[in-house]
């Protein structure tokens, strides 16, 4: 039973028929174990020892265990593992390296994918899952060409996706034909492989606001140095030398915060900069005044 404990340990406290019968145990005592409630059966040949958690992790790995030894979680689900913004694990979608009549029967998203790359199946929680960059293709198949941006720029935001992944993943899989290829090659392509993301859900916002007012010619993340003293600014229009700080009320409404941006924004302005402050409040609830305070720095330089 020991063996048996170790494996479920390491399978959120699951493990397959299978299992069960490569460390000895009898399809006897398998049904014994079974109905008295010992285990648990979770899928078709997969079951959960008795006391162990109900987890959307157990949910998530009974489903890949039931469906192939070979299964990774896909698409949103593993957006979902991986932490990527605005994703949910259900409904679980699962992708397997080749197709199988009982897929068809099976109560969740199965997907085939001929010749799964096996360098491209990572683990997260002790999950197989897709990696980041096969996930982002799978997402151009079922997401808006926005909503794909998005999530790319939240995995680039976590550290787990690049762009030279995006392009490596272009050249291996292009001559393939793959579904999404195209829309993910493009999202690759506007971003280059050295491209800040945005670091905030805010910083997101003023971009898609922004755009008509030409936020191509912005930068992110930008450190302004004069002598000793340097100033990491959210956003910085060079040609124009205006400087965008998107604040929000929650970290910038404090006395000391304010009294710390003031002293920046004096610093940028005497180095010869515009600062234009913008408040989350304003990114939602004013966006053409943000537009317009944008645009007049911008165009006053030209």
């Amino acid at each position: 039973m020991r063996q048996i404990d170790e494996i479920a340990a390491s399978q959120h406290g699951l493990i397959t028929r299978h299992q069960l019968f490569e460390a000895g145990v009898s399809r006897w005592t398998v049904r014994r174990w079974a109905e008295s409630h010992r285990i648990v059966p979770a899928h078709r040949g997969v079951f959960a020892l008795a006391g162990s958690p109900r987890t959307v992790h157990q949910e998530v790995l009974a489903k890949i265990l039931a469906t192939d030894v070979e299964a990774a979680a896909s698409h949103t689900t593993a957006a979902w593992l991986w932490g990527v913004s605005g994703y949910r694990p259900h409904p679980i979608h699962v992708v397997v390296n080749r197709h199988r009549r009982h897929h068809e029967m099976l109560p969740w998203k199965v997907h085939q994918f001929t010749g799964l790359p096996r360098h491209h199946v990572k683990s997260v929680d002790r999950i197989p899952v897709t990696s980041p960059a096969l996930t982002m293709l799978h997402l151009a198949q079922m997401v808006s060409e926005g909503r794909l941006g998005r999530a790319i720029d939240s995995a680039w935001s976590l550290g787990i996706l690049s762009g030279r992944d995006l392009f490596d993943l272009d050249q291996e899989l292009a001559r393939r034909g793959r579904n999404g290829i195209v829309a993910l090659r493009e999202a690759a392509e506007a971003r280059g492989v050295d491209w800040v993301p945005p670091q905030s859900n805010l910083e997101s916002r003023f971009m898609s606001l922004i755009d008509p007012v030409g936020a191509h010619g912005f930068e992110r993340q930008v450190t302004i140095r004069r002598g000793s003293w340097a100033a990491r600014v959210d956003f910085l229009h060079r040609s124009s030398r205006t400087v965008v700080e998107v604040q929000s009320e929650r970290y910038h409404a404090a006395l000391t915060s304010r009294e710390d941006d003031a002293e920046r924004i004096a610093r940028l302005e005497a180095a010869g900069f515009t600062v234009v402050e913008v408040w989350d409040t304003e990114l939602f609830y004013e966006p053409d005044s943000v537009r317009r305070r944008v645009w007049t720095s911008i165009y006053r330089a030209a």
